[in-house]
């Protein structure tokens, strides 16, 4: 959140979003109940608390028959100056190019949980929320518009190369109300209009959000609020901002002292000495267990305490959106060390690597051609490719990657946080094993992990499959975290926590 949200600095702003975010969904629910009067009522609060607002007008202007009315996340492709260039070349070839573009479009939609609505043209709407809905559909659609607009310049660059033609792309998402029509699979009314006025909005090779997704991702990613401007179609001025990617993974905050990880919490202190005096015989602690159960509670701890002695600390960070991505955690890392962000372009990618590679004190001409292709640099910017594919390269790579994460400890007893890794594509374990075997008894490897599926046999590391708390144990955390409460309260918080900290918290 930034000054322009919340003028006061006291999160006001946000929760105002919030409270009529959940006064829209209650309407839509209401209207589709047949409660119409209900959803007047709460639409009516809606325009009290945001004069103007278009959900709420869509709402109270909502036919009583026809299709179900929603409220869902909307994407909408649209490739730039289409038309101009379906004059310029053969019919036959700009089906072939276009297609494969609407190919590559569905099979990452359908990837994030999204469901392709409509096409209009060569723009493709995609709806996220129907017919399978997702706790974090905003985020999956901004994540798809994200991997679209990389896809397309590597599309793009193939067409060139044959065709002598190049495509690109823009990428608006909205959440808003729409028309639902089951028979056809399609949405319309105004949400989905909003959608292509917000793409229309965005430059070429850009994800543009509306003011009302915005404030629901700006945690998770990075936005650039644009000056509003009008579209056709709709009265005033549109709120929009530029998508430039994912925020890096938030420091942990730990919330309350331990309870009931006492042993867990000796084991990383007595490990961490080991670590220093480079006689750790047994570099991994694993935390296993469900979400919520105190896995990155313990991370973070484990992290502050080699902190303490201004020790180096990596992290590898697992995604579910990210699962079939090759070495997504390592990618991620190694762009944070080289400061490389998703607008930086491959010949700065490439010198940014260049930099951060001998600043580790590795030889770029053996170690450049290995690491370039995990942040997706071609050789055609300035390497020599290596000449070995298939299995063999894989290992090279995977190889390279374990020898820089070595050396960015330069020597000395260090951290590695791999959070979790049930989330960790095959090649990012097969790294994150090799620097098991490969620490010399002053890496300390912390895992967590929901299960133990993902987990080899053959890790040296020591497991702990954490419990929930005992009664006692979340009234101890309980009164921690606040004092004040009645012993009824205290006992209304344990009865529906099931002994998870996180909920306690």
């Amino acid at each position: 959140m930034d000054d322009r949200d919340d003028p006061g600095g006291n999160g006001h702003g946000h929760e105002q979003g919030a409270s009529i975010d959940a006064l829209l969904d209650r309407a839509v629910a209401a209207i589709d109940s047949g409660d119409r009067a209900a959803a007047t009522a709460l639409a009516g609060q809606v325009l009290a608390a945001d004069e103007g607002n278009a959900d709420a007008e869509e709402l109270l202007a909502a036919p009583s028959h026809g299709g179900e009315i929603r409220r869902l996340t909307i994407l909408f492709a649209d490739l730039v100056d289409s038309t101009a260039l379906s004059t310029r070349v053969e019919p036959e070839t700009y089906r072939l190019v276009v297609g494969r573009y609407r190919e590559h479009v569905l099979a990452i939609v359908n990837r994030f949980g999204g469901h392709i609505g409509s096409t209009n043209g060569d723009g493709l709407l995609a709806v996220f929320g129907h017919p399978i809905a997702h706790e974090d559909d905003v985020r999956r659609a901004v994540l798809a518009g994200l991997e679209i607009s990389r896809a397309v310049p590597k599309l793009s660059a193939q067409a060139k190369a044959r065709f002598g033609i190049e495509i690109r792309v823009r990428v608006g998402v909205h959440r808003g109300v729409v028309y639902l029509d089951t028979t056809q699979e399609d949405v319309y009314g105004l949400g989905a209009n909003l959608t292509a006025r917000v793409c229309g909005l965005a430059p070429p090779g850009a994800v543009v959000v509306s003011d009302a997704v915005a404030r629901l991702v700006r945690d998770a990613f990075e936005l650039e609020a644009c000056p509003a401007a009008p579209v056709k179609g709709v009265e005033g001025l549109i709120d929009h901002h530029r998508v430039l990617g994912e925020r890096a993974m938030p420091a942990r905050v730990a919330q309350g002292p331990f309870v009931g990880r006492s042993s867990e919490w000796q084991h990383l202190q007595e490990s961490w000495a080991q670590a220093q005096s480079g006689r750790l015989s047994t570099p991994g602690v694993v935390f296993c267990g469900e979400p919520g159960i105190g896995k990155s509670r313990l991370a973070a701890a484990g992290e502050a305490l080699v902190r303490q002695s201004a020790k180096s600390v990596m992290e590898l960070i697992g995604s579910p959106f990210h699962t079939d991505a090759g070495l997504h955690p390592v990618r991620t890392l190694i762009e944070r060390h080289c400061r490389i962000g998703r607008l930086t372009d491959p010949a700065d990618r490439l010198a940014l690597l260049n930099a951060e590679v001998a600043r580790v004190g590795l030889d770029p001409v053996r170690f450049i051609p290995l690491l370039a292709p995990v942040l997706s640099i071609d050789a055609q910017h300035g390497y020599q490719a290596v000449p070995d594919e298939g299995r063999e390269l894989y290992d090279l790579i995977a190889e390279a990657v374990q020898a820089y994460l070595l050396a960015c400890f330069r020597g000395e007893p260090g951290l590695v946080v791999a959070e979790d890794a049930h989330w960790f594509d095959s090649t990012s374990l097969e790294v994150l094993g090799g620097l098991l075997d490969a620490a010399g008894g002053d890496l300390l490897v912390i895992v967590t992990g929901r299960h133990r599926g993902w987990l080899p046999d053959s890790w040296p590391v020591t497991v702990f499959d954490l419990r929930p708390l005992t009664d006692q144990e979340t009234d101890e955390l309980i009164v921690a975290l606040n004092p004040g409460l009645t012993p009824q309260e205290q006992a209304t918080v344990r009865s529906r926590c099931d002994g998870v900290p996180f909920y306690v918290e």
